[in-house]
């Protein structure tokens, strides 16, 4: 109880507030737009961050962070194209929604279940990040190794009806990850001597430019129809009632999330995949998988919000990175003097309830915007 006394001191500060207000309220903003993401958002927020205290920098990034998925499911939702790379999943199910005249159910749902996951991983954390701490240093490169290839395996099986055309496209997905630099010798791969192909293949950009562009050309070459306005069904509280209706799959994909997150390079693409195939396999409507599910939002969206906070875990246990986005927190502990690591579990403790404690909050102020 002290402990979290005395992160809550540590929080209750003008400056630490009004950073978590910005962070959150930003994040939502800059997930909705297709093609920014918070990468690009933390690389030009990264260099202002070493001037201030590190609890408020750390806190601006964890904001933008934690709350892009949220707003990420935005456009997933409504113009089927993904804000940020790991919403992929939601247009598999949130777009039907809107295409029957229910934007507001699927987005009330997104972020209920969204909301749920953050909370659900947070307080995991809170409590057993300790114990958590000592776990991850087992996992190897033979553990991460293990847990991408049951992601893979997971991507084909959850395309039920289409397991060779998926297992094709896994396989085409992992040659153009060995575009570039391998990072052993730093021997290129397939890169024919063009120097833009040395840095290997963006993710976020090659994921909506098969989401967007080819929503693109469906628009291009359909036939002009007379607008005819749907009837918009549902409200924007619905999903919290509708929830509470799947709770077996919220605490499932809720605690993949966390499982995943702790785990170096795997996060929330796994996370979903796991928790939406196991959603479909233990359903009793797996047809409806795909055609607006209101399981498969569910588990794709709660997935992937419980992976930020767990994420933390390895990179402050650790201090070592899950991600890019990650990796970029990392740089402002340095600056800082912060030594991410054990020590830190030990010595200040309370700095890293403090953390944990900001995304509770983060979770509950980007629901209420």
């Amino acid at each position: 109880m002290d402990l979290i006394l005395s992160a809550v001191d540590i929080l209750m500060r003008w400056d630490v507030a009004l950073a978590l207000l910005a962070g959150s309220v930003g994040g939502v903003l800059i997930g909705a737009i297709p093609g920014v993401g918070p990468a690009v958002a933390i690389a030009i927020l990264l260099p202002a961050t070493f001037s201030m205290d590190p609890i408020v920098g750390l806190t601006v990034l964890l904001g933008i962070y934690g709350s892009s998925m949220y707003g990420g499911a935005i456009p997933a939702i409504l113009i089927n194209t993904p804000g940020t790379a790991v919403n992929a999943l939601t247009t598999y199910d949130g777009y039907p929604m809107t295409a029957r005249g229910e934007p507001r159910r699927a987005l009330s749902l997104a972020y209920s279940a969204s909301f749920f996951g953050g909370i659900f991983s947070v307080i995991c954390l809170i409590l057993f990040a300790p114990v958590l701490a000592k776990i991850a240093p087992m996992f190897g490169s033979r553990e991460i190794f293990l847990a991408a290839l049951l992601g893979l395996i997971l991507v084909v099986v959850a395309h039920r009806g289409h397991a060779l055309i998926a297992g094709a496209l896994a396989c085409f997905g992992i040659f153009l990850q060995t575009i570039g630099l391998e990072p052993v010798k730093y021997t290129q791969r397939y890169t024919f001597g063009q120097d833009f192909l040395g840095g290997g293949i963006n993710l976020i950009v090659v994921v909506l430019g098969l989401f967007a562009i080819s929503q693109a050309f469906v628009l291009l070459t359909d036939e002009d129809e007379k607008v005819r306005m749907t009837r918009l069904r549902g409200g924007m509280f619905q999903g919290l009632r509708e929830l509470t209706r799947h709770p077996r799959v919220a605490g499932v994909s809720a605690t993949f999330g966390v499982l995943m997150g702790m785990v170096p390079g795997v996060g929330e693409f796994t996370a979903q995949f796991i928790s939406y195939t196991y959603a479909q396999k233990t359903s009793k409507r797996p047809q409806d998988f795909g055609n607006g599910s209101s399981e498969g939002l569910i588990a794709a969206e709660t997935a992937n919000n419980a992976v930020p906070a767990a994420a933390m875990v390895p990179l402050l246990a650790l201090g070592i990175p899950g991600e890019a986005l990650t990796a970029m927190m990392l740089s402002v502990f340095y600056v800082h003097n912060v030594v991410p690591g054990p020590g830190l579990f030990q010595n200040d403790m309370d700095f890293v309830v403090a953390l944990y404690l900001a995304l509770l909050v983060l979770n509950v102020l980007v629901l209420v915007f």
